[in-house]
């Protein structure tokens, strides 16, 4: 009985790993054929492919990175953040001298106030309830965790009512709070030195509070790969299946995403793009979102757009399918069930929670924090701050009512 049950699991694996390289033509051939149509879409479509790939291998979620810090004095996936921060930053100024991509028009650089605080609050507990961020949220989906598609419903559900609740937040706070780019305070070599400085401190920082003191932290060696920062380590997770270290993962993620703001000229991002799936479904159950105030002034509506031609929306897709892709490559994809009936709550609170501020924000952990910090964005740096804050004391919450 068992041999059988085990010449079923291999066969089912075998078949991933055939579905796999179906799925990859496929989407292949449909971004070429997406160009003609939407040429913004397909450059987003392909690059939300690789971002899901990347996410997958390397289990890379900003949730953790923030969540881990309280919960178990971890700071690994806050480190990885770091180094995905400052390359991420150094790559777009590259581009930027280069012409393809250009700052602040083409960054992502928002105004920074008291909306930019109470969303990165919210979005800090929605994000340790929901158990993910709203990238992880979306690379687990591909992976098979239906709890991650119960959070997805409640980001779909929350964006709406942050799109709506908007007419109240930009008159009051979002247009007249000023949007700071740094360079123009303080000049280019001086903001680069900066954001070195600043990001190699909460680097040292972060070890420190990890190791318990000053001398371990010095003396730790984070390496790149997770086998080893050797030539051998890196063919293992490229050709071997090996899963990916986090900072490798960082390393990836960082040229994806300046490799996208070359190409499309502007950084990743992916709330915006499920408001507008999600303001589309709300059109066809008869409501008018488009008078809402999100949609009127700050949503991606030109005079031929609909709500489901948004690029990013293209790119949140291809996240999903990213991580598909990566799942049944690597004979690891399953459906994965919700554990218990608390969760399947958490999953849809957390999930509004952070639909909801991600709208106040003005953007989630992808755009409005690694992509406005990559862009020289004061708002990404307050943003975080408060998303850290808001996760310490949704870390309590979750230690307390849902463990």
């Amino acid at each position: 009985m068992s041999l059988a049950v085990n010449e079923k699991v291999e066969t089912g694996k075998t078949r991933q790993g055939t579905w796999a390289i179906l799925l990859f033509l496929t989407y292949m051939l449909a971004v070429f054929f997406l160009r003609d149509y939407n040429r913004e879409a397909s450059i987003t479509a392909l690059f939300g492919f690789v971002f899901g790939y990347i996410l997958q291998r390397s289990r890379f979620c900003f949730a953790a990175g923030f969540r881990d810090i309280f919960m178990i004095r971890n700071t690994a996936l806050t480190r990885a953040i770091l180094v995905l921060l400052l390359l991420t930053s150094l790559g777009l100024y590259a581009v930027q001298l280069t012409g393809a991509g250009a700052l602040p028009g083409g960054g992502i650089i928002y105004p920074l106030g008291l909306h930019t605080v109470v969303g990165g609050l919210i979005f800090g507990f929605g994000l340790v309830i929901a158990g993910n961020c709203v990238s992880g949220c979306l690379m687990r989906m591909g992976e098979g965790y239906l709890m991650q598609w119960l959070t997805f419903i409640g980001l779909m559900i929350g964006s709406v009512v942050g799109a709506w609740n908007l007419g109240w937040w930009g008159p009051l706070f979002i247009e007249v709070s000023p949007e700071i780019f740094l360079p123009d305070l303080t000049g280019w070599p001086l903001t680069l030195l900066l954001y070195i400085f600043l990001i190699a401190c909460l680097y040292l920082l972060a070890l420190y509070y990890e190791k318990g003191s000053l001398k371990q932290a010095l003396k730790h060696k984070s390496p790149v790969f997770s086998t080893g920062a050797n030539f051998e380590g890196l063919k293992g997770m490229l050709f071997k299946g090996h899963n990916w270290s986090y900072t490798f993962g960082a390393v990836a993620l960082s040229l994806t995403n300046i490799g996208l703001f070359y190409f499309w000229g502007k950084p990743g991002g992916i709330t915006s793009g499920l408001t507008h799936l999600a303001g589309w479904l709300y059109c066809r159950i008869g409501f008018a979102p488009c008078d809402w105030y999100y949609f009127r002034e700050l949503a991606y509506l030109e005079s031929r757009r609909i709500y489901i031609e948004h690029p990013l929306l293209f790119l949140s897709a291809g996240i999903v399918l990213g991580s598909f892709f990566a799942s049944l490559l690597h004979r690891e994809f399953r459906i994965r069930r919700v554990k218990s009936h608390k969760f399947v709550a958490s999953a849809l609170v957390g999930g509004m929670l952070l639909g909801y501020s991600s709208r106040v924000a003005m953007g989630c952990n992808f755009g409005g924090f690694w992509g406005g910090l990559s862009s020289f964005s004061l708002h990404a740096w307050v943003f975080g701050l408060f998303i850290l804050i808001g996760a310490y004391f949704g870390g309590k919450f979750f230690m307390r009512y849902l463990l």
